[in-house]
């Protein structure tokens, strides 16, 4: 199996209710890690000092894209290192793919964003919803019988 390449990308995350920042440094030595664990080869490390929601503004996403060499994925810590915006993100997310390349988070966030990204990444498109199928063989529409009488716990404590 060919091994992986990979550029890394990290920029100072500013955590909104407190404030705290997850710093480059973290960010870095937590790619490196993710890196080596699973044979990845990282060719070279893209940062910015200052998060802007502006992502393609940004002179470090700027020169990542520009990059002329061959690789097949961007990883971040985590997605928020790009933005947690989603129309931002798809945004960049967008160009990756026209360059055959992918994003890959070494942090698994559950997060509303860093949930859409992972489906994007694994499909092309974010689901609207939820899909139910039917039972094979089923011909008609299933319904849910609603209850004649709707039992209600109290507490008597």
């Amino acid at each position: 199996m060919k091994q992986k390449k990979a550029i890394a990308y990290f920029s100072d995350i500013i955590l909104g209710q407190t404030g705290d920042v997850i710093s480059r440094e973290y960010q870095k030595q937590q790619i490196i890690d993710y890196a080596e664990k699973n044979g990845i080869e990282i060719l070279g490390f893209y940062e910015d000092e200052i998060y802007n929601e502006d992502v393609l503004s940004r002179p470090g996403v700027k020169a990542m894209l520009e990059d002329k060499r061959d690789y097949d994925l961007i990883l971040v810590e985590r997605v928020w290192t790009i933005s947690r915006n989603w129309a931002n993100l798809k945004e960049l997310l967008t160009i990756l793919r026209l360059k055959s390349v992918t994003m890959e988070a070494t942090t698994t966030m559950w997060d509303c964003v860093s949930q859409m990204t992972r489906d994007y990444l694994r499909s092309g498109t974010v689901r609207k919803g939820l899909k139910v199928e039917k039972p094979a063989g089923a011909s008609v529409r299933l319904k849910i019988k609603k209850p004649a009488r709707l039992n209600f716990v109290t507490d008597r404590a």
